[in-house]
């Protein structure tokens, strides 16, 4: 498509950042939008910056749309309640009816495409290992559920000719700048003095570095019309790392020594330690420091049950390449992130 203006929604996130200033080094003319003011809304210092137009919205207030989509050419759909403590209703309100707002603002003022960021986890629990577009989605909790059913709603708008709708569905996003969700993993192994290998877990941890999600967007968008309409890619690296060398690549990080556990897993009991954990978690989170997020979530949970190897071929066999293919190559620029914050990030409270 020409470079002509481009929407970036939640734009002040942590993908969203990456997406905004890659469209503005590509000649773009991106506009920002997020609410005014947020847990994870930039400063207007930022957009000035950076040089490129913010105005305010709220996706569940239809009124505050039509300015930031009149003239746009496509929009990066990024914003989205992402909060694993978050109730099916809060994520609906935001996900699926702010989506649906979206949507008509976007038809009437006459967008041509939508690039929306999605998840893996609307695949849930597989009968397959190598999980596919193809794969029948399977949401399991609230979060997946909602973005399950904005993908729906959004690909609805392509089958009616209102715009062209592409989805992309990220694994599990890190990166410098991340500050919920992939760090939590991080924080967690930091509070011990040794790090446990699991010798016995076959859970593997599909991740993807936050700059493919945004080269992702952009090369998606520069497709020709019609080409990748209606379609949906995953996102997920090549690596596919099982659980033990995720482990031991955090511990050679951060500078720990590492503790073999050979026993067998046994996966009801080890999903029941995980939630009595959470539970703990969340008691000292609402007890203890006054209502802020858990660090462990019981809708995290069930994932480490999952011995999946996504599948990134679809999006390769159109021409993407990753400029991060392995995450535990990855990792080293995210830790290196982390230490020149003076390790705040990786505070537990």
């Amino acid at each position: 498509m020409e470079k002509g203006r481009v929407l970036v929604t939640g734009a002040g996130g942590f993908n969203g950042r990456y997406i905004l200033e890659l469209l503005k080094e590509n000649g773009y003319t991106p506009r920002a939008t997020d609410l005014a003011a947020g847990e994870r809304t930039a400063q207007p210092e930022y957009y000035e910056k950076l040089g490129v137009e913010f105005i305010a919205s709220d996706l569940t207030d239809p009124a505050t749309l039509g300015p930031v989509v009149a003239d746009v050419e496509c929009i990066m759909h990024v914003a989205s309640l992402f909060d694993y403590s978050a109730t099916l209703e809060e994520d609906r309100k935001i996900n699926v009816e702010g989506m649906r707002n979206l949507c008509n603002a976007a038809k009437a003022a006459g967008v041509k495409r939508m690039i929306l960021w999605g998840t893996v986890g609307v695949y849930g629990v597989q009968q397959d290992p190598r999980v596919t577009e193809d794969a029948p989605p399977n949401p399991g909790n609230a979060y997946e559920i909602s973005k399950y059913e904005q993908e729906v709603m959004a690909l609805e708008c392509s089958r009616r000719g209102d715009f062209e709708v592409v989805v992309i569905r990220p694994a599990p996003v890190y990166g410098p700048g991340n500050r919920y969700g992939f760090i939590n993993l991080i924080k967690m192994h930091n509070l011990l003095p040794h790090i446990p290998v699991l010798a016995g877990m076959k859970t593997r941890m599909p991740a993807v570095h936050v700059k493919d999600v945004a080269r992702a967007g952009l090369f998606l968008m520069e497709q020709p019309a019609g080409a990748v309409d209606g379609q949906v890619f995953n996102m997920v690296d090549d690596s596919n790392i099982p659980l033990p060398d995720f482990e031991r690549t955090i511990a050679a990080l951060l500078g720990k020594e590492t503790i073999k556990i050979g026993i067998p897993i046994y996966m009801p009991v080890f999903l029941q330690l995980g939630r009595f954990g959470a539970a703990v978690s969340k008691f000292i989170s609402d007890k203890l420091l006054g209502g802020k997020r858990p660090l462990i979530e019981d809708a995290t949970i069930y994932y480490i049950q999952f011995d999946y190897q996504y599948s990134n071929e679809k999006i390769k066999s159109i021409g993407f390449k990753f400029a991060y293919p392995d995450v535990r190559v990855g990792l080293i620029e995210m830790i290196d992130w982390i230490k020149a914050e003076n390790m705040e990030p990786i505070k537990v409270f």
